[in-house]
């Protein structure tokens, strides 16, 4: 299973699947939920994503993340690896109930076996 720096599963995020299955329709629905939720208007096709780590393609506020970029700055693969976790760079996403922190968290304990 891979995961984003964040502890998101990249295998079932919408954007990753849209990106192997190339499936329009779903393209569509998220460029109509970030219209929704974001106000921010973005064509299907840049919905699409190959994940936090990949050189390839990635949503344009995924490639900007500071949650990514630190990551990439310490040479981690997920935040499971700092020290640091959970830090203020992940408030907007690691909230009560987060699963991504969550999921964290249990790498952290599976690499510590």
């Amino acid at each position: 299973m891979k995961h984003a720096p964040c502890g998101i599963d990249c295998s079932v995020c919408d954007a990753n699947i849209a990106f192997r299955t190339q499936d329009k329709a779903l393209m569509q629905k998220m460029a109509e939920g970030f219209k929704e939720h974001f106000g921010t208007e973005i064509a299907p096709e840049d919905t699409c994503c190959e994940g936090c780590l990949s050189l390839g393609k990635k949503i344009s506020f995924c490639a900007q993340c500071e949650i990514r970029s630190c990551a990439l700055e310490k040479g981690y693969n997920t935040c499971a690896e700092c020290n640091s976790l959970p830090c203020s760079k992940g408030e907007f996403i690691w909230k009560e109930g987060s699963q991504s922190l969550k999921t964290l968290y249990s790498l952290r304990s599976e690499e510590m076996s």
